[in-house]
C-alpha cells in the first residue's frame, strides 16, 4: 500500500467514504443473516400469517437485543463497557485524523468537507462527533423541534480571527445515514429529531413477548430452521404489539424491500441519488470500510459511477483475504463489468494482522498524517 500515493489522492481529490456495521463491531455483532432471513420469509408461500409473524417477531427480537437496544449505553458515560469504550475510541480517531488532514489540505479548489455515508442506524458517530467537537451535518435543522432535510447537508463553515479578520475554512463531516437512524422519527410529512426515546417503549414490549422467540443461529434458514420450530408455537398477542411498536423506529427494515413507509422510502432513494451524485464529480475519491458490498442497491451506485467517471477511485478496504474474496465476488454482481480498474480491493499486507478498523486508524489515516507537512 503506497502511502504517500494515497496522501497525494486524498488531498486532492473530493473525500468520501462508505462504511458498513464492521465499523462497531466487537460492541454490535454483524448483521449476519437477518437480512437474508427476513428476504426468505417475505417470499415464503407455505407458512401461515400467524405463523410469519412468530417467525418475524424472533428475528427482529435477536435484532432489537443485539444491535438496537444497546444504543442508549453508547451515549451515557456513567456505564462502564469496555468494548463500546474500544469502539467509541475508533471512531473519535477516525475522525480526529480526518479531521487534521483535511485541515492540512493545501488545495484552494477543494472544500475542507468530507462526507461519511453509512448504513449504520447506531449512534457512535454521532457521539465520537461531538466528544470530539467536531463541526458536522446530519441533515438536521432546528433546535425545539430539528426537522430533517437534504438541504441541510454541505453547508460550509468558516472563521474569521478575533483580531485580524483572516477568515479560514474549517473541516466539516457530512453524516448521511442511507438506512435511516434510531434518532429519526416520522411525524407526518416530515422526519424528526427524537433522540434514542423509541427503544424504551420497544423494550417492554420485546420483554413481554422475549421467552416465546424462537432462538436461531447464523446457519439458520427459514426452510430447514424457523419452518420446524414455529410448528410449536402458539400466537400470542404479544408478537404483534411488539411488531407493532417496533415500526417506531424511522430505519430500513433489514430486507431487499428496505423501506415500507412512503416518507423514508422518499428519503433512502433522495440520499442514494446524493450519494450516486457525489460519485460522479470529477477527481472524488471513495473509500470503503466495515462493508461487504453485498447491498445490491449500493452497489450497483458504487460500480454504475466508477464505469461513467473514470477520475473516481475506489478503495475498498477488506478485513482479512477472505473478506477481499467476498467483496470481490459480491462486485462482480454487478450489471457491468468495470471498464476502467479503477476499483481496488485492499488487504493488510502482514497476514499475521487484520484489517480492523484500529489497524485501518492507525496504519493508514495515521500514517498519511504523518507524511503530510
Amino acid at each position: 500500500m503506497d502511502i504517500e500515493k494515497f496522501k497525494n489522492t486524498i488531498q486532492d481529490c473530493n473525500l468520501n467514504f462508505l462504511v458498513g456495521s464492521g465499523l462497531s463491531v466487537p460492541y454490535f455483532s454483524t448483521l449476519g443473516n437477518i437480512e437474508v432471513l427476513l428476504t426468505e420469509l417475505e417470499r415464503n408461500k407455505t407458512l401461515s400469517e400467524d405463523e410469519k409473524t412468530i417467525v418475524r417477531a424472533s428475528i427482529l427480537g435477536k435484532y432489537f437485543k443485539n444491535v438496537i437496544s444497546k444504543n442508549p449505553q453508547i451515549i451515557d458515560e456513567t456505564i462502564t463497557d469496555v468494548k463500546r469504550d474500544e469502539v467509541l475510541s475508533n471512531y473519535k480517531n477516525f475522525l480526529v485524523y480526518l479531521n487534521t488532514i483535511v485541515l492540512k489540505r493545501k488545495s484552494t479548489i477543494l472544500n475542507k468537507q468530507v462526507n461519511i455515508f453509512t448504513t449504520n442506524i447506531d449512534v457512535f458517530f454521532e457521539k465520537a462527533l461531538e466528544t470530539s467537537q467536531l463541526e458536522y451535518n446530519d441533515g438536521f435543522y432546528g433546535r425545539f423541534n430539528p426537522i430533517f432535510n437534504l438541504t441541510n447537508f454541505k453547508n460550509s463553515l468558516f472563521k474569521k480571527s478575533l483580531h485580524y479578520d483572516n477568515t479560514s475554512e474549517i473541516p466539516v463531516f457530512n453524516l448521511l445515514k442511507v438506512h435511516g437512524s434510531l434518532t429519526w422519527e416520522t411525524d407526518r410529512d416530515n422526519i424528526i429529531y427524537s433522540g434514542l426515546r423509541a427503544i424504551k417503549s420497544v423494550q417492554v414490549k420485546f420483554e413481554n413477548v422475549e421467552s416465546d422467540l424462537i432462538d436461531f443461529d447464523t446457519s439458520a434458514t427459514i426452510d430447514t430452521h424457523f419452518t420446524t420450530e414455529v410448528k410449536g408455537k402458539t400466537i400470542l398477542p404479544t408478537y404483534g404489539e411488539f411488531l407493532e411498536e417496533y415500526k417506531k423506529f424511522a430505519v430500513v427494515n433489514p430486507t431487499k424491500e428496505k423501506f415500507q413507509d412512503t416518507i423514508l422510502n422518499l428519503q433512502y432513494y433522495e440520499l442514494l441519488r446524493l450519494f450516486s451524485n457525489e460519485l460522479e464529480k470529477e477527481n472524488t475519491i471513495l473509500i470503503v470500510f466495515g462493508f461487504s458490498m453485498a447491498d445490491e442497491h449500493i452497489r450497483e451506485i458504487v460500480t454504475r459511477a466508477a464505469n461513467s467517471n473514470p477520475t473516481l477511485t475506489i478503495k475498498v478496504f477488506a478485513y482479512d483475504n477472505s473478506a477481499k474474496l467476498d467483496i470481490e465476488a459480491n462486485l462482480k454482481k454487478g450489471s457491468a463489468t468495470i471498464r476502467y480498474n479503477n476499483i481496488q480491493v485492499i488487504e493488510i499486507d502482514d497476514t499475521s494482522k487484520h484489517f480492523d478498523f484500529k489497524t485501518f486508524n492507525e496504519e493508514f489515516l495515521k500514517a498519511i498524517l504523518d507524511k503530510i507537512d
